[in-house]
């Protein structure tokens, strides 16, 4: 398990999409920066505290749908070069194989979510430093901002486990994006217009409650709002729906004939 291990996460970090991953963020966080920086110093003056807190809090969506993209093209690749055959050959167990692939997803993906929220802080810290507004950051500032980047992080991770569950179901990459578009649009915003108390317990909604700072932030769908959980029961929440989402994969693909 060990040698797999090691194996996909070679596997991982030399991978020509996972490269053009890391150049991607690193533009997009450079433009940040320089706009922010810009847009401060014309007439809106940069908070410290907020600016900071919501840069981090923001990058959240675009790093899960990156892990989750870097996730499902994993395993879909494999079904599309046969490569996947060739694996089950030298490790037969497919549950321990998934396992494995599953969690050096995870920790790559919460490894340059980490270093990418990094690398928005200093990019965001010339408007900090030149037009920055506000009280002085207290330690208690500084671990909210430390928690706040854990979160994002593990937010991403469990998004790259998804995404590589949803192309082991689904044979493929594009079905995976295909799937979780369709479940987006059809259940959760559905559900969040007719019925916002349900629709709460739902991934987005529990994803928003955990990088939230508030203890019940609002959740706003076209139904109206309902209080969102506690960032620990979100979280709970979250990793409850990754293990049901992972148990479902490596079901299927036990019991799925590949040739």
């Amino acid at each position: 398990m060990t040698d797999l291990l090691a194996a996909d996460l070679h596997r991982i970090l030399w991978r020509p999409l996972t490269r053009a991953l890391v150049a991607i963020s690193i533009a997009v966080i450079a433009a940040a920066g320089v706009i922010v920086f810009l847009h401060s110093r014309a007439k809106h003056p940069f908070n410290t505290l907020t600016g900071l807190h919501s840069g981090l809090g923001d990058a959240a969506t675009p790093l899960a749908l990156a892990g989750f993209i870097l996730g499902a093209s994993l395993l879909g690749a494999d079904y599309t070069s046969r490569a996947l055959t060739t694996l089950l050959m030298w490790e037969p167990r497919r549950p321990q194989m998934l396992a494995s692939r599953a969690t050096a997803c995870a920790v790559v993906t919460a490894g340059s979510s980490l270093a990418a929220l990094a690398v928005l802080a200093v990019a965001l810290l010339p408007a900090a430093l030149a037009h920055g507004t506000g009280p002085t950051p207290t330690g208690a500032w500084y671990l909210s901002m430390a928690g706040l980047a854990v979160r994002c992080a593990l937010l991403a991770a469990a998004a790259s486990v998804i995404g590589m569950s949803c192309a082991a179901i689904g044979r493929s990459t594009t079905a995976a994006l295909a799937g979780v578009g369709v479940y987006l649009l059809l259940v959760e915003r559905a559900t969040m217009g007719v019925a916002p108390s349900i629709g709460r317990w739902l991934f987005v909604a529990d994803a928003m409650s955990w990088i939230a700072v508030t203890s019940h932030p609002k959740i706003a769908g076209p139904g109206g709002q309902a209080n969102g959980h506690t960032v620990l029961t979100a979280g709970l929440l979250l990793l409850a729906g990754v293990v049901a989402i992972h148990g479902l994969a490596a079901t299927v693909l036990k019991h799925r004939d590949i040739t």
